[in-house]
């Protein structure tokens, strides 16, 4: 039978290559990586596995099992799109070509920060810091000129070594720990939007506000304003006194003092005291946002 071949303008890659594939009998091996088209619905091939590979460490979401499914086939058109290449899903000769330069480039000089990761639809700071198991403020430290708001689908990012993590944590605050023995002194006072003295009551921020000028420090009033200042400190490297914000609202709008063993100390607005409460608790550990320590 004879084989007509001819260059794909969109692909890049020869037409034809794909027919003699089903033409090899069971047990031919596969060319190197970047020798065979591969496209949705390609199944058991080396091949697919090492794109992948290459897909999960750039920071796709896609298992490695050796079939190009539906996840694959839409990590291949997230990074293609994200290199400006033809958003096709067929894996030829320019995206191979990609991969390459990437190759080349990490093995010239890999960041000694840590690894890469390509930003994803839906991805922010925060989540991207849980899903790669790092702290929020390493994660930031390890990119400055990244603002939290601002993230680009198919902007790379580095996710920080353990290395880098473990120089990036912050020694525990002495202000904190005073925080955190003057706050259960106030244990049992009652809720009162706005309240900030405990002769009126406390809200969440306004309890967290009068503290801290009692020991000379002056804070912002709301929850919000608390959350833009001290340094960004990941869920486990908690210390008492810390600030552990939630988003109950679409921001930070509840704020807590962390009091160790898991639980904060907070004003709970359908509560009726200031109280002690899990950061297990299903409903605040589905709304935490973040922490902060105040030096």
């Amino acid at each position: 039978m004879l084989l007509r071949l001819g260059w794909n303008r969109l692909t890049g890659a020869v037409m034809g290559g794909a027919m003699v594939a089903m033409l090899l009998p069971a047990g031919i091996g596969y060319a190197a990586f970047g020798q065979q088209v591969l496209r949705y619905g390609t199944t058991d091939h080396q091949d697919v596995k090492v794109l992948q590979l290459k897909l999960r460490d750039l920071g796709y979401s896609v298992g490695v099992d050796g079939y190009f499914g539906v996840a694959t086939l839409v990590a291949v058109k997230a990074f293609q799109k994200a290199h400006g290449l033809p958003v096709t899903g067929v894996v030829a000769n320019l995206t191979f070509k990609t991969f390459g330069a990437l190759s080349r480039e990490a093995s010239r000089g890999s960041d000694p920060r840590g690894s890469l990761y390509v930003v994803q639809t839906g991805d922010t700071l925060s989540s991207i810091a849980a899903s790669q198991g790092v702290p929020l403020n390493a994660l930031e430290a390890a990119n400055p000129g990244v603002a939290a708001g601002a993230l680009q689908i198919g902007q790379t990012i580095i996710i920080p070594s353990a290395a880098a993590v473990a120089a990036d944590v912050p020694a525990p605050s002495a202000f904190g720990a005073e925080l955190a023995t003057l706050a259960p002194k106030y244990l049992g006072v009652r809720y009162v939007f706005g309240g900030s003295s405990p002769a009126v009551g406390f809200d969440c921020s306004g309890l967290v506000w009068y503290l801290a000028q009692v020991l000379g420090v002056t804070l912002p009033r709301t929850s919000s304003g608390q959350f833009d200042v001290g340094t960004p400190i990941a869920e486990n490297d908690l210390q008492p006194g810390d600030l552990v914000f939630f988003d109950t609202e679409g921001y930070a709008s509840h704020v807590g003092i962390y009091m160790g063993n898991d639980e904060f100390m907070q004003a709970e607005n359908w509560g009726t005291v200031t109280q002690y409460t899990s950061l297990s608790d299903p409903y605040w550990a589905a709304h935490y946002m973040g922490a902060r320590r105040i030096y």
